[in-house]
């Protein structure tokens, strides 16, 4: 049971590697006016610094919503897209196919409850054999406790003081992250609840 949480928690570092990591392209938008576009606007207008308090902030993705979202053949990429409603940020995560289109999406809220920052840090000393993960595509997207718990622990930092320079890339905020479906799917298939995205 150890082993299963911790993979977990090492899933969830990844995801955290993808956020920090990858500066994806920003997209032009199309169409329909509406909640999307207030959610979506309400992001790339917000100062950070009041939705950022420099708490933990996590948002569990259950198992069933990742399911929904690679339920179709053509999916490209798996996109974590941030955006505000209610002066609160919340997590679209999306599937799109290889144009772009948006196959499925599942809103994920905060959860105060859950916290996993006492957990990697009690996990800091294990190291996780990345060599066992078979496909290079989610062995890449892996950190080890001990620096998932530093960057953890840095980012609720930067949060507090300069969480609007680094949300952007070349001067606009980023829109989403992106991710492979195969580190989804590998996420699916270890049967945990949910997910953590932190």
């Amino acid at each position: 049971m150890k082993f299963k949480n911790s993979t977990r928690i090492l899933l969830i570092v990844g995801i955290l590697l993808v956020v920090s990591c990858q500066q994806d392209e920003t997209t032009t938008q199309t169409g329909q006016q509406s909640t999307e576009d207030i959610f979506a606007r309400n992001w790339l207008e917000a100062d950070l610094s009041a939705i950022f308090t420099g708490e933990e902030m996590n948002y569990p993705i259950a198992n069933q919503q990742l399911k929904k979202i690679l339920n179709h053949k053509e999916v490209y990429q798996v996109r974590f897209v941030p955006g505000i409603l209610d002066n609160q940020l919340h997590v679209k995560v999306v599937s799109v196919d290889a144009a772009g289109a948006v196959l499925a999406e599942e809103l994920v809220t905060q959860d105060i409850n859950v916290m996993i920052g006492k957990q990697l840090e009690t996990l800091k000393n294990t190291v996780f054999d990345k060599a066992s993960v078979a496909k290079p595509v989610v062995a890449k997207h892996i950190l080890q406790f001990d620096k998932a718990a530093t960057y953890l622990n840095s980012w609720k930092q930067k949060s507090t003081h300069n969480i609007n320079e680094i949300t952007s890339y070349d001067g606009m905020r980023i829109r989403h992250f992106s991710i492979e479906p195969q580190v989804i799917q590998y996420m699916i298939d270890l049967g945990s609840e949910f997910i953590n995205l932190s």
